[in-house]
């Protein structure tokens, strides 16, 4: 008997190790998977699945202002996608409305400002699961998923320095009046719902050929038409998809699923910038870190806004007073004058483009932190006067003609296409010492301060006492504001007479109205101003 025992022992060792490493295994399966979860393309029914609770068919029976007038025999299809999101893709459901509760406010809002049904705010969880950043194979980007073209009818801009269909809050905006549009051609929220998957054109000839008079006599009717003018199986799942995701975030608690209070989330701000701001400082200036800011601002591709037309920030409501005393200095106008340019020479560097800009390198590096070594056919971030050509570049390297000397053996200060720097006459350190300069589209502080031979400092603190009020007045935004209002031009001075009657005119016009910061909390913003 007892070496039976002594037998058996040595085998629970090993069954007990083995456990140990399936465990161990199992976990590092979990870790190394990716925290990211996606909604599946399409739904195939699962066989053998476990029937709802009478708890889940009361939440699959509950009704909202879209999914009321459901056919019963269109209901299998939404049950099908009910059940997924709450067995194989719980945790997809978990995650997505989990994300949703910072927008979901935010876009009900905007939906009941328009007399629309405020269950539409649920289109971007079907969509992207509200990632602001999402991007699809085809070509559609942010939390509602805009195509390029679409996005740009809407009033999204996509250029070198931005992405509007990446700002969460501005697409929603787009976002419903798109779905108004196609609410007003088709007649029904479930036709227009499918109308902003398919696109608009699709589903107008899917029904011309079907005769059907909503998209579930359309859907019913499918397999009558040719296969190119069929609607997709995606199109014929996202309806009911919809549908089946709104009744799981009407009964998120009832379900099982952890309660989300969009209503109590954090507040963000939306601000104005002007063109040209330094995000980094902006960034710096709320104390946020970069990646913390970044995630607020996802839209913007640069470290400095647009320097043609304003653009929207956001920041969190703790860095409310810090957002508005830094777009209330000068600061954000010191790259007023820079733009995208394109790097002609591979034998172009940082410190030629600096000799030719009159920047210093650190601040061309700090506003290109994704480039290292310039190479020919690059765009980069630079003083939009600068000259980029390859005989400037070649110049600087004593290359620009014989003996590198210009035409007629020019001293080399002297040569063609080199931007030569002129020492401050003693008339220019005059102005400079108590005199005006009228700042031009295309300078920068420092290139004025280094004309006059005073310090970037010294020249910032004789007009910061000049520019304060104005500036302050230039910067508010009054929610729902649009960026893209263009800065004042500078006008020449006119005669006393005239400004005289100007200032009478204007001290009998109304004081201008406090500018107000978006808030997406649902709590009134207080003034900025």
């Amino acid at each position: 008997m007892l070496l039976a025992q002594r037998r058996v022992q040595p085998a629970i060792m090993v069954l007990v190790f083995c456990a140990l490493c399936l465990t161990l295994a199992g976990c590092g399966a979990r870790k190394s998977a990716s925290p990211e979860v996606s909604m599946p393309g399409v739904i195939v029914p699962e066989s053998g699945a476990d029937p709802l609770t009478h708890t889940e068919m009361a939440a699959l029976k509950s009704t909202g202002h879209i999914d009321k007038d459901v056919p019963d025999q269109a209901m299998s299809d939404v049950a099908i996608q009910y059940k997924y999101f709450l067995r194989k893709g719980r945790q997809t459901m978990c995650a997505f409305s989990k994300r949703s509760e910072q927008y979901l406010d935010y876009a009900r809002q905007v939906f009941r400002s328009k007399g629309m049904p405020e269950e539409l705010a649920n289109l971007a969880i079907v969509e992207s699961g509200y990632r602001a950043d999402a991007q699809s194979p085809a070509g559609a980007a942010g939390a509602w998923q805009f195509m390029p073209g679409t996005a740009t009818v809407y009033g999204l801009r996509q250029d070198w320095w931005t992405d509007e269909r990446l700002d969460p809050y501005k697409a929603t905006e787009a976002a419903a009046d798109y779905l108004q549009k196609l609410h007003n051609d088709f007649g029904d929220w479930p036709t227009a719902i499918a109308a902003y998957n398919a696109g608009e054109g699709k589903m107008s000839r899917a029904k011309q050929g079907t005769g059907g008079r909503n998209f579930f006599e359309v859907k019913a009717l499918n397999h009558t038409l040719d296969e190119k003018a069929q609607l997709r199986e995606e199109t014929k799942q996202y309806v009911p998809r919809f549908m089946a995701v709104t009744k799981i975030m009407r009964n998120l608690p009832q379900l099982g699923f952890e309660p989300i209070q969009p209503e109590k989330a954090p507040g963000v701000l939306r601000f104005t910038a002007k063109p040209g701001t330094d995000l980094t400082a902006f960034s710096k200036a709320c104390n946020l870190s970069w990646p913390e800011f970044a995630s607020y601002n996802k839209h913007h591709k640069r470290r400095i806004t647009c320097t043609d037309h304003a653009t929207f920030v956001y920041v969190p409501l703790r860095s409310q007073q810090q957002a508005q005393k830094f777009l209330c200095t000068t600061q954000p106008a010191n790259y007023a004058g820079w733009g995208p340019v394109k790097v002609a020479s591979s034998a172009d560097t940082w410190e030629k483009l600096s000799r030719r800009a009159n920047v210093p390198v650190e601040r061309l590096k700090a506003v290109n932190p994704e480039v290292d070594k310039l190479k020919a056919g690059q765009t980069i971030l630079a003083p939009r006067n600068v000259n980029m050509s390859k005989a400037a570049v070649a110049a600087l390297d004593g290359k620009g003609g014989k003996n590198a000397k210009g035409d007629k053996g020019a001293p080399r200060g002297k040569q063609k296409g080199a931007q030569q720097v002129q020492q401050p006459s003693a008339s220019s350190r005059a102005v400079a010492a108590g005199g005006q300069h009228t700042l031009q589209a295309n300078e920068t502080l420092y290139a004025v301060a280094r004309k006059y031979n005073v310090s970037v400092a010294a020249f910032r603190s004789t007009t910061a006492s000049r520019t304060r009020a104005s500036c302050a007045r230039a910067m508010c935004s009054a929610f729902p504001g649009r960026a893209g209002a263009r800065p004042r031009r500078v006008r020449p001075r006119r005669p006393r007479q005239a400004r005289a009657a100007a200032s009478a005119r204007k001290s009998r016009q109304k004081p201008p109205t406090p500018c107000r910061p978006m808030t997406t909390s649902g709590r009134s913003p207080a003034s900025i101003m």
